[in-house]
């Protein structure tokens, strides 16, 4: 049975019909946002880092947000954004970027928005809800 190995994320059903993908290293952070996220309606997914999420794209999973941190092992924020805009498919796909960093240490990634840590829950709220289309 093939399909019992493969990796496939199992969110939960969505009630608003959004999906986001959470990715970040810090087991908490993505705790908690995963949580919220489910508690708010939309179906979260997880990865640990950028080359994790890129395989979870490969495999098929079509989210419509992601949530990225920029300082992971294995491959940064940084570089995981970039590689999502040089890719056609995914260029239309929202980000998010919730780092511990200063605009000014971002530098010029271009992303949709971005949300200093400790993250103010409320306007991160509104934001997803505002790509999400919602």
């Amino acid at each position: 049975m093939s399909g019992e190995t493969e990796r496939q994320p199992k969110p939960h059903a969505a009630a608003n019909g959004c999906r986001v993908l959470v990715v970040d290293d810090d087991a908490d952070n993505v705790g908690m946002l995963v949580d919220l996220l489910r508690v708010e309606g939309y179906s979260a997914s997880s990865a640990e880092n950028g080359a994790a999420a890129l395989a979870l794209l490969s495999e098929g999973f079509d989210p419509d947000l992601i949530l990225t941190d920029l300082m992971m092992p294995v491959m940064s924020g940084w570089d995981f954004c970039e590689s999502l805009k040089q890719a056609a498919h995914y260029r239309s796909i929202p980000i998010i970027v919730t780092c511990g960093l200063t605009p000014d240490q971002r530098g010029q990634l271009q992303v949709e928005a971005a949300f200093e840590k400790p993250i103010k829950v409320e306007p991160l709220l509104q934001k997803i809800k505002e790509l999400c289309g919602l």
